[in-house]
């Protein structure tokens, strides 16, 4: 099957984009659909959405935004059946070379303590910077991390 991402995506595939959110999260960390869309608007206008596709299927999504002049990864969610495949890593170095070539010099990300994806930003390069307590509401603590881009 031929493997490809690309920079955006079309308003009818929402609707498969959130059903990949909702396998990914929990209801109390994923977004209500109404902030998924506007999260979506917002990182397309902005090119920093990109889409992976096995075949016509969407495997998964990376959503990006700037904050202070670094690129910060707020989500790289792959559709359940499609996980161990590799399409996250490909995802996250699409994402990190177009970022690279907008000039960014450090990714940057915040995990769920109790995510297992940490693992995989680890072996991409990406290092513990901080701790942020009750990121994610009561007891729901974050990792931050971090990685040049050279």
């Amino acid at each position: 099957m031929l493997f490809t991402i690309r920079n955006g995506f079309n308003d009818a595939e929402l609707p498969a984009l959130y059903a990949i959110e909702c396998e990914c999260f929990s209801k109390d960390f994923r977004w209500a659909e109404p902030v998924f869309r506007q999260e979506m608007a917002a990182a397309r206008k902005r090119n920093f959405v990109w889409v992976a596709y096995i075949g016509s299927r969407i495997a998964g999504f990376l959503i990006a935004a700037d904050e202070g002049g670094k690129i910060n990864m707020e989500t790289c969610n792959v559709a359940r059946i499609h996980r161990r495949k590799g399409v996250a890593s490909r995802l996250i170095a699409h994402y990190e070379k177009a970022a690279k070539q907008r000039g960014f010099k450090t990714a940057k990300l915040e995990v769920y303590t109790e995510n297992p994806a940490q693992v995989l930003y680890f072996e991409l390069g990406y290092r513990v910077c901080g701790f942020k307590r009750n990121y994610y509401g009561l007891k729901r603590h974050a990792i931050s991390m971090t990685k040049k881009l050279t």
